[in-house]
């Protein structure tokens, strides 16, 4: 057999089986998944901080309230057609707060100053709405969630860079081993 045809499929396998251990690396496994397969509950993903929000419908309207951005923005639908109902009157009433809706027609929503809803907790609204001859009752819960503490995010991003240090590092291993073990003379 030629000798450098040899050498050449040598080091082929050995550049298989470095590829094979730097990209097929152990993922570490989520809460749950230590070897049982107990998928019955969903658990939730996080992608960022939650935005505030609070859904309500009966059989003439359904709304869908979010706080952001200084305010507290309701889109008003019809529930049976889903199509968008301009120039209600909407009167929000939540604990001490109460006020009407400002109509914004280029987003088709109506707004609220969101000030009472600025500290995270749970609060009760309650949504007077006059449309034309229909008038509805819907009441919700909005809660505002606490925002996540830095710490927590900080440990996150420690946790996933120790998984991409001990990867490198094994990478980095095993070419010092390929490239010591080239140097050694031919006997």
């Amino acid at each position: 057999m030629n000798p450098v045809y040899h050498r050449f499929t040598r080091r082929l396998r050995w550049l298989a089986i470095a590829g094979t251990v730097i990209f097929a690396t152990p993922v570490l496994a989520g809460p749950g998944h230590d070897g049982g397969h107990d998928h019955d509950e969903v658990q939730p993903v996080a992608s960022g901080p939650a935005v505030p929000r609070f859904e309500a419908h009966s059989e003439l309207f359904e709304v869908v309230g979010v706080v952001s951005r200084g305010a507290l923005t309701l889109t008003l639908d019809r529930y049976a057609s889903n199509e968008p109902v301009p120039d209600a009157r909407i009167e929000l009433e939540s604990g001490g707060f109460k006020a009407q809706g400002e109509y914004v027609p280029e987003r088709q929503s109506y707004r609220f100053a969101s000030e009472p809803f600025a500290t995270p907790g749970s609060y009760p609204v309650t949504l007077t709405i006059t449309a034309g001859d229909d008038v509805d009752l819907l009441a919700a819960d909005l809660v505002v969630p606490q925002l996540e503490t830095a710490p927590a995010a900080a440990a996150a991003r420690a946790s996933n860079g120790i998984l991409w240090w001990g990867a490198g590092g094994a990478a980095a291993l095993l070419a010092l081993t390929l490239g010591l073990r080239r140097r050694r003379p031919a006997s």
